[in-house]
């Protein structure tokens, strides 16, 4: 009765080892899966980013200088019908002048709302990259301790052996 009681109890460990063997080679599967999916995701962002760059610098940004060119002309246009002399030193030329200056502001706070979300989405995906390698490590942790809890288990079934003067999974 001891001696089967034994036996099952090695085979148990036995089937323990085998089972952390498997539990730590799906760790670091997961692990590595994990970190794949991130990578591209964070790929995917920096695509975004550049494609978001590349569309302000070819389409927003002259149609907004297009659409300044208009506004002024506009303006210079009504000033003259007004009667109004454009020379130096004169209220029209003043209005003008401010015109220019807060079209050029405008443009300045466009360019730089674009380069903070261009540099947002980079570090976006610089973050989810980091996540995938966090999750890599995590996988080979997991399967660092798999390994000792298996490591464990042989030298438990190791012991009980010596103890019974015989291998015990059988």
């Amino acid at each position: 009765m001891v001696q089967t009681k034994l036996t099952i109890i090695g085979w148990q460990k036995f089937m323990s080892f085998i089972g952390n063997l498997a539990a730590a080679s799906s760790a670091k599967a997961i692990g590595k899966y994990n970190a794949s999916v991130a990578y591209q995701e964070a790929l995917y962002e920096r695509k975004k980013a550049a494609v978001k760059e590349q569309v302000y610098n070819s389409v927003e940004k002259p149609r907004l200088l297009d659409q300044q060119d208009q506004q002024y002309s506009n303006f210079f246009v009504q000033s003259l019908r007004s009667g109004a002399e454009m020379r130096a030193g004169t209220t029209p030329m003043f209005v003008a002048l401010k015109n220019k200056q807060l079209q050029s502001f405008d443009l300045a706070i466009s360019d730089y709302n674009s380069k903070v979300t261009v540099n947002d989405m980079i570090n976006q995906s610089m973050l989810i990259e980091a996540r995938g390698r966090g999750e890599e490590f995590k996988g080979k942790m997991t399967a660092n301790t798999e390994y000792m809890k298996a490591a464990g288990s042989l030298l438990s079934m190791g012991s009980q052996s010596q103890s019974a003067g015989r291998l015990v999974i059988v």
